[in-house]
């Protein structure tokens, strides 16, 4: 129960839209890095038992907060790719068909939830289970 404190879900155009995020006290991956913690890996798992109950095409992306200007190499690209490839693949390990990921992909700092763009909370993935486009 207390990890599901860092799932927010929304229904858009797109498809159901399951939003993990960190909160100060709690990470989803180490400081820096794409390795998960304990945290996501558990969530990663109720995610996939939750995601075979459907057939909808799925799409990760991981987004990150911002970091200050004065960083000569900005990682916020290759560190929000690298953390939704690795939720991909745990998707896939939780026993998730790879042919139902449709994209996977990383949007840096550039679409913060918070007014504070270094916020922690900024630093999220989004696993959304796409809508179904075609018509009968």
């Amino acid at each position: 129960e207390n990890r599901l404190r860092h799932i927010v879900t929304r229904l858009t155009d797109e498809g159901l839209v399951i939003e993990l995020f960190e909160l100060d006290d709690e990470l989803l991956f180490n400081e820096g890095t794409a390795e998960p913690t304990q945290l996501t890996r558990d969530l990663a798992v109720l995610i996939s038992q939750t995601a075979k109950t459907v057939s909808n095409g799925i799409a990760v992306g991981g987004h990150v907060r911002a970091h200050a200007v004065t960083l000569v190499d900005n990682p916020a690209w290759r560190l929000s790719a690298a953390r939704a490839t690795a939720m991909r693949e745990m998707l896939q390990d939780g026993g998730i068909e790879p042919k139902r990921i449709q994209r996977v992909t990383g949007h840096a700092d550039r679409k913060p939830v918070s007014d504070d763009p270094m916020a922690r909370r900024n630093n999220r993935i989004e696993i959304i289970l796409l809508r179904d486009m075609r018509w009968n």
